[in-house]
């Protein structure tokens, strides 16, 4: 039996790449969106949203959505999102999902068709724990430009929905299903 002697250099870097191949952050997610700036054109300007990343580097992981505006006069505007549009003081600047056990439960998608702009959201209830069946939520809001008593620009709820636990809908088949029937 031949054997082959490698230098401490050679097997630390082969163990560190090893362990990048294993335990590389975001690796093994797949939210609809990566960390970093995606950009929409839409009726206006353009939709930013930016992502960034917040993970424990074992189990759990963690994208938060910022959305951004640039209007045609090159102002941002941060887009918030709005739970009632009656009371504009209930509102998130952001939106995170959830990544755990290697499913994703919470998660959103925008999708912009002719002059409407749309924010879906997804939530998958893991009252039995991870990758069993459950019933999945999902909100729709739309990208309103508001007027002077109002936020410049913001997401407004339009519509609920849901997927029963015995149609085990995955969060990003509910996201997909959802803005697809949009228009």
């Amino acid at each position: 039996m031949k054997t082959t002697k490698f230098g401490p250099r050679v097997m630390a870097a082969v163990l560190a790449a090893a362990a990048l191949g294993v335990l590389a952050p975001g690796a093994a997610h797949a939210e609809q969106y990566q960390s970093g700036a995606t950009r929409w054109d839409i009726k206006g300007g353009k939709l930013m949203m930016v992502a960034g990343v917040l993970d424990d580097n074992s189990r759990l992981h963690y994208l938060n959505y910022a959305f951004y505006v640039q209007a045609s006069d090159n102002a941002l505007y941060l887009a918030p999102i709005v739970d009632d549009p009656k009371k504009l003081n209930d509102y998130r600047l952001n939106f995170s999902t959830f990544n755990g056990g290697g499913e994703i439960l919470t998660d959103a998608v925008v999708a912009v068709k002719g002059a409407s702009t749309w924010l879906v959201t997804a939530h998958k209830d893991a009252v039995h724990g991870y990758n069993r069946p459950a019933a999945v939520t999902t909100r729709t809001y739309r990208l309103v430009e508001g007027d002077e008593a109002q936020w410049r620009w913001y997401f407004a709820p339009v519509a609920q929905g849901g997927y029963s636990e015995q149609q085990n809908y995955t969060v990003e088949r509910a996201l997909a299903e959802t803005a697809k029937a949009l228009h």
